[in-house]
């Protein structure tokens, strides 16, 4: 949310937003991924890991935060990257120089 008032300002200075909007968009879908408190449905599904886990018993249907790093965190390393490749297929940033 903070960076949408700069992109804005950009934008009205008439420099090209577009991949700036797809790239923020990217990168909070994304990147969310990464930890347990990272989007409100990550929260979600560890308080439900969490409750299930105390009304069976089974401690091991806990979803610790540890356990989400250690399996969302590649994930979302290898989603942004494989998103980067096709950000740069999509929007050629070479194409033109900045000025």
């Amino acid at each position: 949310a903070a960076m949408i008032p700069i992109i804005l300002g950009m934008e009205a200075q008439g420099i090209p937003v577009a991949p700036l909007w797809w790239g923020l968009a990217m990168g909070v879908g994304l990147g969310g991924n990464g930890t347990h408190i990272g989007s409100t449905a990550n929260v979600f599904i560890v308080t439900i890991s969490e409750r299930l886990a105390r009304e069976t018993g089974d401690k091991s249907l806990a979803i610790t935060p540890g356990l989400w790093f250690r399996k969302g965190f590649p994930v979302m390393l290898i989603t942004l990257c494989v998103s980067t490749v096709l950000f740069w297929a999509f929007f050629d940033f070479y194409a033109q120089p900045v000025n």
